[in-house]
């Protein structure tokens, strides 16, 4: 017969069971609810709104008031529709649902996109001032949150361009960029599209404040991500095509800022030839730049086209594009002038007036926003909630210090106590510190071992270089050889009797020494740079890299070891068309210096250069600043400290410089006297 206590213990199992199923069941439930908002972000990004607002309302329905996925629904609500009122009926009911017990802090990573939500809220207010103090409040929770996902910098980029500081607005937004890949909470499609606008925003920002050169390198950057998700299909070609619209439009107007009209007008028709849906008016900014190139190259009847276009598509989304219409009363006021129209311009210089000074109203309140005092005061206040707390805290310290003196004089008298159970301890240490020993005696026997393995395999790789050596030698001796196979026989030979060298050198120096006494000969190095240059033009070949070495026949001769010269010219050169790119140029170059005494190689290159981190490091032995080959080919972090150290026992130099792009290195080394 069953006992009661065991009948008890079953239904206490099966509550256990019960329960687990029950939050195995809300975990499921909640991943597939994520998933459907995930999905409503990118029917709206996809620009196919009704869909994206009917599948949030049915979604809306299976979530309960009290699960934080709720907030992520009105946050989606507050930026799909359009009514300043029902937006901010959204951002209020996300705060509000962390008015409710510890919730924002049990949920802090919904809480920061819900002032976030607010803050964006309060912009298409135009009240700055109160959007900026909850972005604050959103940015200080994110150093204790997961991670900062660029949002705080492009909203602070934002408000910068439309105070016209365009500089410090183009720099957060390329922030924006570097921060976008930190969190895994945004769809592809979405992610896509905040990396292109950050770009943009860069790049054009770039732009207004007359930096071309960076405004140019985002505008590629922006080209590289376009086509690179056009390549991997992994983007919508519409949302593709969108985003190369407001490219080439930003390119076109860069270059017609220049005067360059060829470059300016290709940028322009592309852009308003690309096929994409017209849904917001894209195609009035090139349109309107290129009645404005028209102007500028007297083609008038051209420009009234574009005229007739633009105000076709400013009528049709009105109230979506006013810095645009603004910009047509000027171009077509300038139209009419030149096309000695002058009485009828009055009516639109007049309209540009009306529409600036409507629009610099609008903008005023911004120009009030001083970001930086903004930032310090909301620190000030910050600093003094916290005093407030410091406060709190040292009365809690006073009665900790008490009640620690009370516990003291307990633990004193436990010490006493615990000392015999300590030398116990001690001499369990002493016994485990014997079986270490033991242990690393071991390890240094086995790391012996390994040597010797790695000596095999090297002695085994020796023969077969020995023998190809051989047999170029008795193939030498043929006197029907041509010359020019003669010359590859010889470089054949050369290396194989370089590369023996090596492996002895490895086989004798148990694989790190480079401290033997050097035979030292004359070498002529400009015949060694050339030999090198004929062996490596067929590695750089097969990267379609051209690799130039234009010098004289006339010798420079040094006192050095002919196998180790060899290897310091190989070890630069195979590393430059390692590191350039395929189809790029390599420079080798040998000049005498310091009045006659030095020769002076330098192996210059146009590839990925060397990252800033790096550059104190790269000639350490087993270095961590290893990079990939351009071609993929593996780094083993070992080439130059070998290098720098054949160099110095040669008494020369070895540096080098590396600049957007270009990296040369340089190689010193003292001539026979």
């Amino acid at each position: 017969m069953i006992s009661i206590r065991a009948v008890k213990m079953l239904g206490l199992i099966a509550l256990i069971l019960v329960l687990n199923a029950c939050n195995f069941k809300k975990e499921d439930s909640n991943a597939r609810l994520t998933k459907k908002l995930s999905a409503v972000d990118s029917l709206f990004f996809v620009g196919k709104t009704a869909e994206a607002i009917k599948l949030a309302h049915d979604v809306r329905g299976s979530i309960s008031k009290t699960d934080p996925l709720v907030t992520t629904y009105y946050n989606l609500m507050a930026g799909f529709v359009a009514d300043r009122k029902t937006k901010e009926l959204y951002a209020d009911s996300s705060l509000a649902f962390f008015k409710a017990g510890e919730r924002s802090s049990s949920y802090q990573n919904y809480y920061v996109k819900a002032l976030f939500t607010k803050g964006d809220v309060a912009m298409f207010a135009k009240q700055y001032n109160e959007a900026f103090d909850y972005y604050s409040k959103a940015k200080t929770l994110l150093k204790k949150s997961s991670c900062d996902n660029g949002y705080m910098a492009s909203k602070t980029a934002e408000i910068y361009y439309i105070q016209k500081n365009y500089r410090v607005a183009a720099r957060y937004s390329a922030r924006a960029f570097e921060l976008l890949n930190n969190c895994n909470d945004y769809q592809p499609q979405k992610l896509f599209h905040l990396k292109q606008a950050a770009l943009n925003n860069a790049a054009f920002s770039y732009e207004q404040s007359g930096l071309i050169d960076s405004a140019l390198y985002f505008y590629r950057l922006s080209y590289i991500l376009l086509n690179s998700a056009h390549t991997r299909r992994s983007i919508p070609a519409t949302m593709i095509n969108s985003s190369l619209v407001v490219l080439y439009d930003n390119m076109g107007g860069l270059y017609l800022s220049k005067d360059s009209i060829s470059k300016a007008k290709d940028y322009l028709l592309k852009a308003v030839n690309t096929n994409v849906p017209e849904t917001n008016g894209s195609k009035i900014p090139p349109r309107l730049k290129l009645a404005k190139l028209y102007l500028k190259t007297g083609e008038y009847d051209k420009a009234a086209i574009q005229f007739d276009s633009t105000r076709f598509l400013l009528n049709k989304y009105r109230g979506e594009n006013a810095s645009s219409d603004l910009k047509w009363n000027r171009l077509y006021a300038e139209y009419l002038v030149k096309t000695r129209q002058s009485e009828q311009a009055y009516q639109y210089i007049n309209n540009y007036i009306r529409l600036n000074d409507s629009l610099e109203r609008v903008s005023a309140n911004i120009y009030k926003l001083d970001i930086d005092r903004e930032q310090d005061l909301y620190k000030q206040e910050q600093a003094y909630q916290t005093l407030k707390h410091s406060d709190k805290l040292k009365m809690l310290y006073i009665l900790f210090a008490t009640i620690a003196v009370i516990l003291l004089s307990i633990i004193i008298a436990l010490i006493n106590k615990n000392l015999g159970s300590s030398r116990e301890s001690q001499k369990v240490t002493a016994s485990q510190n014997k079986e270490l020993q033991q242990t690393l005696v071991e390890l240094e026997a086995a790391n012996k071992n390994y040597i010797r393995i790695m000596r095999i395999m090297a002695h085994d790789l020796r023969n077969p270089l020995a023998g190809i050596s051989g047999l170029t030698l008795v193939l030498l001796e043929d006197n029907e050889l041509n010359e020019e196979n003669k010359q590859i026989l010889q470089l054949i030979e050369s290396t194989c009797t370089n590369s023996i060298g090596m492996i002895n050198e490895l086989l004798k120096s148990g694989l790190a020494n480079e401290n033997d006494v050097l035979d030292l000969q004359s070498l002529d190095i400009k015949a060694l740079l050339h030999d090198s240059v004929k062996l490596l033009h067929f590695k750089a070949k097969e990267k379609n890299q051209e690799l130039i070495f234009d010098a004289d026949d006339a010798p420079v001769r040094i006192l050095g070891s002919q196998e180790k010269v060899w290897r310091i010219f190989n070890n630069l050169i195979v590393n430059a068309i390692k590191f350039s790119h395929a189809g790029g140029k390599i420079k080798v170059d040998i000049a005498l210096t310091d009045n006659r005494t030095f020769a002076l190689t330098t192996v210059t290159d146009n590839g990925i250069g060397i990252d800033e981190a790096d550059k104190d490091h790269i000639f350490e032995m087993f270095t961590k600043a290893k990079r990939q080959g351009t071609g993929g080919e593996e780094p083993f972090g070992l080439g130059l400290s070998i290098t720098k150290k054949i160099v110095e026992q040669h008494g020369g130099k070895i540096w080098f410089t590396s600049q957007d792009g270009e990296t040369v290195f340089f190689v010193k080394l003292p001539l026979i006297k």
